[in-house]
């Protein structure tokens, strides 16, 4: 697959999971600029850093298989209802296993949630199992979504996100990742989320 049509097939899907769940494509575009920084800031090849940035805004593509209901809840999930959740990085595989990428991104998504220690889903994978490229993701995705409101809880901060990466670090995440991503933080200022912040406020005026 070239190039355009790589970038076409990528805008089509993402598409298609922001008409189902606004919340989800959102978090996947704001997980993939910041996975890209990451891998910028760990001076990775460019196709790699491609890569990275194709797999994360597509990382949670499997949540097109799970009932919006659960989703959307805003109260906390039970145990069934996050069973479901959990099958998203298999879902997003068999979604993407048959497109020709150049890269292994439906394997990458597979592994997301992924931890070092074997404390992650879906497979239990640890250290040298994992994709690199999704250890940059998994960071990445934890940063993101602590960082900002979910549908169960209000936004924790970036301090409390950094807080949960340097705590891990070593543990569950890859510690190259997460220093990288500490490096970026410190770089502007507490803010990882600026360009976006920027942009907001420039919509709004």
């Amino acid at each position: 697959m070239d190039t355009h049509g790589l970038h076409q097939l990528v805008a089509a899907i993402s598409a298609a999971a922001a008409a189902r769940d606004h919340y989800t494509a959102s978090h996947q575009k704001k997980v993939s600029e910041l996975a890209r920084r990451i891998a910028q800031q760990l001076e990775l090849p460019s196709t790699q850093i491609e890569c990275i940035r194709i797999s994360a805004l597509l990382h949670d593509i499997g949540k097109l298989g799970v009932p919006s209901s659960i989703l959307s809840k805003t109260g906390k999930l039970r145990k069934e209802e996050f069973d479901l959740i959990k099958v998203h990085p298999v879902v997003g595989e068999e979604i993407l296993q048959e497109v020709s990428f150049q890269w292994p991104v439906a394997s990458i998504i597979r592994q997301h949630h992924e931890r070092l220690d074997g404390s992650g889903y879906p497979d239990g994978l640890k250290g040298e199992q994992i994709h690199f490229e999704a250890k940059v993701i998994a960071v990445a995705d934890v940063v993101e979504s602590i960082s900002h409101s979910r549908a169960y809880r209000q936004a924790l901060g970036q301090e409390k996100a950094i807080e949960e990466i340097s705590k891990n670090r070593g543990i569950l995440y890859e510690p190259i990742v997460v220093d990288a991503c500490i490096a970026l933080y410190d770089l502007n200022q507490g803010d990882l989320f600026a360009a976006e912040h920027k942009a907001t406020k420039s919509t709004q005026l």
